[in-house]
């Protein structure tokens, strides 16, 4: 065998090694990642009439391009994520687009972020969760909130706007 599909092999087991445990045994509270569509980034930020100032929290974040996005328009953007390769890759894509000084991402619980320090908040979950998100914001919050959610309505509560399945809610 040669030393290239011995490689290609290696790297195909330790995925699937990686993915099962991640899917198994990961103590995530929200649905897996799937990434977002640059498109869809740029229709969600578009949404949320973001300005420069703008506090951003980004609710499992992925590889942070919601953050990238919010940064370069001004924003402060901090992500909640829990995967720890998915925080590797937001921090080592944040500092290559140059928004470190802007953009953080924490190897966090989004259930345990700091709501308050935001103006608006991004989201990409299933109903089941954005009811119970809904639910703690309204505990939690002192001030009004921007939510964007994509593909997912929070169940019981009317957006302020929709576009190509991209809802804006104000908490």
């Amino acid at each position: 065998m040669s030393p290239v599909v011995l490689v290609l092999l290696i790297i195909t087991l330790v995925s699937i090694i990686y993915y099962l445990w991640y899917v198994t045994f990961s103590p995530q509270s929200g649905p897996v990642y799937v990434p977002s569509k640059n498109k869809t980034v740029q229709m969600m930020v578009e949404m949320a009439d973001l300005k420069e100032g703008d506090r951003v929290i980004d609710l499992g974040s992925g590889d942070g391009r919601i953050l990238i996005e919010a940064a370069k328009r001004g924003a402060t953007a901090v992500g909640y994520e829990i995967d720890p390769i998915l925080v590797a890759e937001s921090k080592r894509k944040i500092a290559k687009a140059g928004v470190d000084e802007k953009a953080k991402v924490k190897l966090k619980n989004m259930w345990q972020a700091e709501f308050n320090q935001a103006d608006i908040i991004f989201v990409y979950l299933f109903p089941k969760y954005l009811a119970k998100l809904k639910k703690l914001l309204e505990e939690k919050l002192t001030h009004p909130v921007k939510l964007i959610s994509n593909d997912y309505q929070i169940p019981d509560a009317k957006p302020a706007k929709v576009k190509n399945n991209i809802y804006l809610y104000q908490l």
